[in-house]
């Protein structure tokens, strides 16, 4: 499946897989998807991307009013299965803050099981 995705749903999406506990194996596929979806370092020069250590945890700000093209990525059917589990166990959602990013990949990953 091919997936379009924005600089912020890519950022966003990278953090929530990295929040995922799992074995070895499903570590390193979670980690094949970070990187793939990564932002390469001109893109992150060009949305001002930084790192900051907050209570031990590394957090990614940006800033939203710049914006980079979206790309389009092919996803596996097992890649899409963790990026779905990842999205189905996070309980750290905020209905008007992630709405933006979030929405249009709840709508691609899971409208067909909406429609069964």
């Amino acid at each position: 499946m091919k997936l379009t995705l924005d600089h912020t749903q890519r950022l966003n999406l990278h953090a929530l897989l990295g929040a995922q506990r799992a074995d070895v194996g499903s570590i390193r596929a979670i980690w094949a998807i970070q990187d793939r979806i990564a932002l390469a370092p001109d893109e992150e020069k060009a949305v001002e991307v930084k790192r900051e250590m907050v209570a031990g945890q590394e957090r990614v700000v940006w800033n939203p009013a710049l914006t980079l093209p979206a790309k389009e990525f092919e996803f596996s059917d097992p890649e899409l299965a963790r990026i779905r589990a990842a999205i189905e166990t996070w309980d750290s959602y905020g209905a008007n803050a992630d709405r933006r990013w979030l929405e249009p990949l709840v709508e691609a990953l899971f409208s067909a099981e909406l429609q069964q």
